[in-house]
């Protein structure tokens, strides 16, 4: 058996596009998603999982998360996934009309705005 080390990079957004006030749906964000992966000069596989914030009795929002996985197979120093999903979330939050994308890194936790 062969143990390598790895790492985990997630970034976090709302559901709902800030322009439209309509909900941004999963097939948008993953053609997104797959678009921005095209142009990438190495393909970093990711994770899409719905989830839901919520901040005391009154606020609900779904959003989406979406996380890196170091997986061996494409060897990336933590740094460099950190960057493809700095890169990724300044996209997202223009093509899905976000106020806020957080995105959490390996030493850092970062708010991507575009206001």
């Amino acid at each position: 058996m062969k143990i390598k080390p790895t790492y985990n990079a997630e970034l976090y957004l709302g559901s709902i596009n800030e322009e439209s006030k309509e909900e941004i749906s999963y097939e948008k964000l993953v053609r997104e998603i797959g678009l921005f992966q095209d142009e990438a000069i190495t393909l970093v596989p990711v994770c899409v999982t719905a989830v839901e914030f919520i901040s005391g009795s009154a606020y609900r929002e779904k959003g989406w998360r979406v996380s890196v996985i170091n997986y061996p197979k494409i060897e990336l120093a933590p740094k460099d996934i950190d960057k493809f999903m700095l890169n990724l979330a300044e996209v997202l939050a223009i093509v899905c009309k976000q106020r806020r994308i957080t995105v959490i890194g390996s030493k850092k936790t970062v708010m991507v705005e575009n206001l």
